[in-house]
């Protein structure tokens, strides 16, 4: 993993989203966005742009768009938006955002913000590493023979084997779009603890529509639904198809998973201008 530098070149004249506007491509653990500075909120972009922007073909590519914003009491503002162009909280998203704000001066290692789900604060770690907080999760449902548990944003957990070789997107899309979540679906995700007692995990994201290489929420979710039926202790490691990520947190006697941080790495992919 490549260490980023404080080499980003900010705008400093007006843009507009049909005009050659300057956006940076990240990635972390394979989950990939593309990201905007907006601190002068001159940048708005409509579900259909969105689209563009994060198509794969048409476009610059992404699972999602970051907005990184000013906050009235905190270092910024994070805005995600899904491919599909629908706004929610990413986990994976918020370390991406909180590596930009640091190469563009707005804080010098630790950070606090705001996103979609309320504040969190971070930390950046040596090698491209970012660490950061999530909310307290109080409690985990079960959903027949899964569960469901909220990390900041919707999750459905199930248990697998043979993950490698199990049908991600035709079952998450079937649980993503089930009576169960009418009618605004969940993300679905498969877990597996392997014969080595390592943990492995995949992911269909609502909003995306596909399985994505990662998900930062959704290995927090595995990570405390993991802990809560196997009685494993924190920390947990996980795999996804595109790194590794570690899931910390603490837990009381009233079964509260609190002070919960995730950690994985962040790089910096290419920085472009585009037209829509």
């Amino acid at each position: 993993m490549h260490a980023i530098t404080n080499s980003i070149h900010t705008a400093t004249s007006k843009e507009h989203p049909t005009s050659g506007t300057h956006f940076f491509k990240y990635q972390a653990t394979g989950n990939d966005f593309v990201l905007a500075d907006n601190r002068e909120s001159r940048l708005s972009f409509t579900a259909a742009q969105v689209s563009k922007i994060c198509d794969r073909r048409f476009g610059i590519g992404a699972d999602g768009l970051i907005l990184l914003e000013k906050d009235p009491s905190l270092d910024f503002k994070m805005v995600y938006r899904n491919s599909d162009g629908s706004e929610s909280f990413c986990g994976n998203g918020c370390r991406a955002a909180v590596h930009f704000a640091h190469t563009l001066g707005i804080i010098n290692g630790t950070a606090s913000f705001n996103a979609y789900d309320g504040r969190h604060d971070a930390v950046i770690l040596p090698g491209g590493m970012v660490r950061f907080s999530l909310r307290e999760v109080s409690k985990i449902e079960n959903k027949e023979e899964d569960f469901f548990i909220n990390t900041g944003t919707e999750h459905h957990v199930r248990f697998v084997k043979e993950l490698a070789a199990y049908p991600v997107f035709d079952e998450g899309r079937k649980m993503r779009y089930s009576d169960l979540y009418k009618p605004n679906g969940t993300n679905v995700d498969f877990v597996e603890i392997n014969g080595d007692n390592s943990v492995s995990f995949r992911i269909y994201e609502r909003g995306v529509e596909a399985e994505t290489y990662s998900s930062g929420s959704g290995a927090t979710a595995c990570a405390l639904v993991v802990a809560a039926k196997t009685g494993r202790p924190s920390p947990i490691k996980l795999s996804a198809p595109g790194g590794e990520l570690e899931v910390t947190f603490k837990t009381g006697p009233d079964g509260i998973f609190r002070d919960i941080f995730l950690t994985g790495p962040v790089q910096l992919v290419f920085e472009t201008t585009y037209d829509l």
